[in-house]
C-alpha cells in the first residue's frame, strides 16, 4: 500500500488516505457537536429557557470558530493551499487561549447563577475542566509543532476530540446512565465513550496505513485517557464536591 512507510522504515508523514481519514473525523465530530446541542435547544426550547447570558454566547462564538477553522484547515490541505492553510492557523494563536478561559468560565458561571443546580453537575465541572484543560494542551503542542506534518495534524485532531465529550454527552449520557447506573466504570464510559471511540478510530487509521502508532498519537491518547480518568475520579470525592461547591457559592 503506497505511503505505509517510507524508504527508511520510519513512520510515513503522509499517506493517500490520510486526508479522508481526517476529513471523516472532523465530520464526526461537526455531527455530535450539532446533534448534541440541537437536541439540548429543543430541550430548552420546551422548557422555555431559551435565555443565555452574554458569557455562554461569547463560548459558543470562540468554541464554533474553533470548529470551523479546523474545518477550513483541512479543505485548505485537501485542496493544496498551504500557503493561505499557514497563514489563517494563526488564528490558533486567538482561540485556542480564548477556549481555555471561556470553557471553565462558562461552566462556573451556569452553577454560580442557579441556586437549585443539583449537586450531580456542580461536580460535573470535574469533567468541563479536564475537556478544556486536556483540548489546550494537545492543541498548543500541535501548534508548536506545526513544522512537523504528522505529528501537528494528529495532535491539532486529537485536541479537538477531546472537546466532544459536550456534543456526545447530550445525545446519549441520560440514557446510558440510567442503564449503566453509578461507579466510576459506568460513569467514564457513559460521559467519554463518544470521545474513546474517536480516539481508537485515529490509532487504528494509523495501524491499517502504516502498522504502527504515531509517538504524537500515542502521547496524545494517553493524555486525553488519563485527564478523563482523572475528572472520573474527581467526580466521586467527596472534597471535589465541597471545593466546586465553595467556588461557586453553593457552600453550606
Amino acid at each position: 500500500m503506497a505511503g505505509r512507510v517510507s524508504a527508511s522504515g520510519a513512520f510515513a508523514a503522509s499517506h493517500r488516505y490520510d486526508r479522508t481519514m481526517i476529513a471523516g473525523v472532523v465530520f464526526v465530530i461537526w455531527l455530535a457537536i450539532v446533534a448534541g446541542f440541537g437536541i439540548d435547544m429543543v430541550r430548552r426550547a420546551h422548557e422555555g429557557s431559551l435565555s443565555f447570558p452574554l458569557i455562554v454566547h461569547l463560548h459558543v462564538a470562540a468554541y464554533t470558530s474553533w470548529l470551523l477553522l479546523l474545518a477550513a484547515q483541512v479543505w485548505l490541505v485537501r485542496t493544496r493551499r498551504m500557503a493561505v492553510h499557514r497563514r489563517l492557523g494563526m488564528a490558533a494563536l486567538l482561540l485556542i487561549p480564548l477556549m481555555l478561559v471561556l470553557g471553565p468560565a462558562t461552566a462556573v458561571t451556569q452553577i454560580v447563577n442557579n441556586p437549585y443546580m443539583p449537586d450531580r453537575w456542580i461536580a460535573w465541572l470535574s469533567v468541563n475542566f479536564a475537556n478544556t484543560f486536556g483540548s489546550a494542551f494537545l492543541l498548543a503542542a500541535g501548534f508548536l509543532m506545526r513544522r512537523d506534518p504528522a505529528s501537528h495534524k494528529r495532535l491539532m485532531l486529537m485536541g479537538t476530540v477531546a472537546l466532544t465529550e459536550p456534543g456526545f454527552s447530550r445525545i446519549w449520557l441520560s440514557a446510558l446512565s440510567a442503564r449503566w447506573g453509578e461507579g466510576y466504570v459506568p460513569f467514564y464510559f457513559s460521559a467519554f465513550i463518544g470521545t474513546f471511540m474517536l480516539v481508537l478510530a485515529v490509532g487504528a487509521y494509523d495501524l491499517v496505513t502504516r502498522g504502527r502508532l504515531h509517538p504524537a498519537y500515542v502521547g496524545a491518547a494517553l493524555w486525553i485517557f488519563a485527564n478523563e480518568l482523572v475528572a472520573t475520579w474527581l467526580f466521586y470525592q467527596p472534597f471535589w464536591l465541597v471545593a466546586v461547591k465553595a467556588m461557586t457559592g453553593h457552600g453550606a
